[in-house]
């Protein structure tokens, strides 16, 4: 499959979403110059993806992007701030109508995985999209819960969390993927019992980690969220014992999926439209938004979203951060995991690959090998790379866990995994 479309195709929301932009905005009234926006089609959104699209950093020309209604100030709306992965701060404008667009993008599994739960959140708050989308969808659904925000310095504060955690008897937790994996380390067993639902996003979550995940909650169920400032919670999974490997559903959204250069076979770049319905105003019109993020499709299925920042070029191959989570998170003993790269420049003519796996208890011998040779197994492009071409290296080092991330940056309600020499280090 060369390209496809899912998530909402619904005609009426789509031409009534590019007819508003149109009317609205100066960029997309230029991107639709040749189109009859009252005829749009996701196959006309697919065939004209070269030509309109929307890429992050034209996001920062707020005076081309904003609607009249968002700069003349017509309409109640919030600022929210990205955390400046492409470059700097993004200011996105949520309306009124994204509340209610983003109660219909968590609805199919909120009411019936969410009445009178007991919510430990540890997603952040304002400025960040992540806290305020939740929140407010929540609100504006209606869901009968209890809403509880823990400071995100409670996950390194084990005391502090654990009494936290007592005082509240949560029964669901929101976390980010990485973050509610190591809870699962933490926690007595009888929070841990009491858990019904984990809500997680920011990391794929992959099949290994899924396991090892339920496997710490015997008694729950995880919903994947896939959320993005510039589109609210724009996709969700329920992740169980019985179906680790849970498709995706765009509840709100049409994605364009279309299949990546190389070679490959289950990577599609991820093009994002954020439909509206008819008499609705939300803050900030997208149609095909190109941020490089990455969808692993089986049988036209989608099962993971990787970001842009999470894969790394060895040479002409490419090695995926999902492929890595699969193989370290298949044993109990490794609980966390970073690469440091070295990119291809004039003073590094091989690019590099360092993975630090963090390990509890004592080193098991030959781990390192080990973990290589099933990622050479995994990625045979790595491989060959590595082994035959000499163009790249790949060096596995374990290490105590609590050294894994020694003298690393790090940011708050941030779970990074590669770090680049020369950019971050």
């Amino acid at each position: 499959m060369v390209s496809l479309i899912v998530g909402k195709k619904d005609l009426e929301s789509l031409r009534y979403t590019a007819e508003t932009a149109y009317k609205t905005t100066e960029f997309w009234k230029e991107k639709f110059l040749n189109i009859d926006v009252e005829e749009l089609t996701p196959e006309v959104l697919l065939s004209e993806s070269n030509n309109i699209f929307i890429n992050s950093h034209d996001l920062y020309d707020i005076e081309r992007i904003w609607p009249t209604y968002i700069r003349n100030m017509e309409v109640f709306h919030v600022l929210s701030r990205t955390s400046g992965t492409t470059g700097k701060p993004k200011r996105i404008p949520y309306t009124t109508d994204d509340i209610k667009r983003g109660s219909r993008q968590l609805k199919p599994w909120a009411n019936e995985l969410m009445e009178n739960a007991v919510v430990a959140s540890f997603f952040p708050q304002l400025p960040s999209s992540s806290g305020f989308f939740v929140l407010g969808a929540f609100r504006y659904l209606g869901t009968k819960l209890r809403y509880v925000q823990i400071p995100i310095q409670y996950i390194l504060e084990e005391d502090l969390l654990i009494h936290e955690l007592r005082e509240i008897k949560p029964t669901s937790l929101f976390a980010l993927t990485t973050s509610a994996y190591k809870l699962g380390f933490v926690l007595p067993e009888d929070i841990k019992a009491d858990i019904q639902t984990l809500v997680v996003g920011g990391e794929p979550l992959t099949k290994e980690l899924a396991k090892g995940i339920l496997d710490n909650f015997p008694n729950a169920v995880i919903v994947d969220v896939l959320g993005m400032s510039e589109d609210g919670l724009v996709g969700y999974r329920i992740v169980t014992k019985n179906q680790i490997e849970a498709p995706f559903n765009f509840p709100e959204s049409l994605l364009i999926l279309k299949k990546t250069e190389d070679k490959y076979e289950e990577y599609y770049h991820v093009y994002v439209t954020k439909v509206m319905k008819e008499g609705e105003l939300t803050g900030l019109p997208i149609f095909n938004y190109k941020n490089w993020d990455l969808a692993r499709v089986v049988d036209g299925k989608v099962l993971n979203i990787l970001r842009s920042n999470d894969v790394i070029s060895l040479g002409g191959a490419k090695l995926h951060i999902d492929q890595v989570m699969d193989i370290v998170h298949r044993y109990p003993f490794l609980v966390d995991f970073v690469i440091i790269y070295h990119p291809l420049s004039p003073e590094n003519p091989k690019p590099k690959a360092i993975i630090k796996v963090g390990y509890v208890g004592k080193k098991p011998p030959g781990i390192e090998d080990e973990i290589r040779e099933l990622i050479y197994e995994a990625n045979n492009p790595v491989r060959y790379e590595v082994e035959e071409a000499k163009s790249s290296e790949l060096v596995v080092e374990a290490v105590p866990a609590e050294e894994v991330r020694r003298g690393l940056p790090q940011k708050p309600g941030k779970t990074k995994r590669i770090f680049i020499v020369g950019k971050d280090l």
